[in-house]
């Protein structure tokens, strides 16, 4: 099992930091252990941490004035979140929350900055997952307001079977969450679901789906 240091010399970030800095973030980390369905921050608090997923996923999301739930992207096992208030000292634009059991290691910006400081190419590094991640994320936003829900929710199932065809995958999304992640309401999606069920794309129940056609699905997707 891998260490805590060696782990984040995994990570794109982390890596650009020399080992003892490494190791000084390791000694300097908290741990926290987190529930499905809990929040590690919310829409408009002021939160100025870095995270680290050692185990499990976290889910970045922003909540509309209307109250629907937008998925914009997740952070999987191995990765780092880089909070916004820790640069701009402003409340947080959307919330992170875990979509399974999850394990955490949290810095604050009081042992952030100093190392931060010392090392510029972490800086740039940073910079350039951020630009990649608001690229991503007005992929999400544009690809919302101009293409149907067929077409997102197909997205969806192919990218969570990853390439498999006739072989049971496990739904580990809610209705809900599913909704957040098309931006749709559960109604809809239960709908377009069983649609596809009853055009023979998928096979549906309550614990697995399995993909059918495809090539049926890959079509609606091209309709984005």
């Amino acid at each position: 099992m891998l260490t805590l240091s060696q782990m984040l010399a995994k990570d794109v970030i982390f890596q650009m930091l020399p080992s003892r800095e490494i190791e000084s973030l390791a000694e300097q980390a908290i741990l926290r252990k987190i529930q499905r369905g809990e929040f590690v921050c919310h829409q408009g608090e002021e939160w100025p941490y870095a995270a680290f997923i050692s185990r499990g996923e976290l889910r970045w999301a922003i909540l509309s004035l209307s109250g629907r739930e937008q998925v914009l992207f997740r952070v999987r096992h191995g990765e780092s979140f880089w909070a916004h208030t820790l640069f701009d000292k402003q409340p947080m634009p959307g919330f992170l929350t875990a979509t399974m059991p999850t394990q955490i290691y949290l810095w604050s910006q009081a042992v952030l900055t100093p190392i931060l400081n010392r090392n510029p190419s972490v800086l740039w590094a940073l910079l350039g997952r951020q630009t990649s991640t608001m690229r991503k994320a007005r992929e999400v936003i544009y690809g919302l307001a101009f293409s149907p829900v067929a077409g997102r929710l197909a997205r969806l199932l192919l990218d969570q079977s990853g390439g498999q065809e006739n072989e049971p995958v496990q739904r580990e999304m809610t209705l809900g969450e599913i909704a957040a992640t098309v931006a749709s309401s559960q109604e809809v999606v239960c709908r377009v679901l069983y649609q596809f069920h009853s055009d023979e794309l998928i096979e549906l129940n309550r614990a697995n789906f399995k993909i059918i056609d495809r090539v049926a699905l890959e079509n609606l997707t091209e309709k984005l």
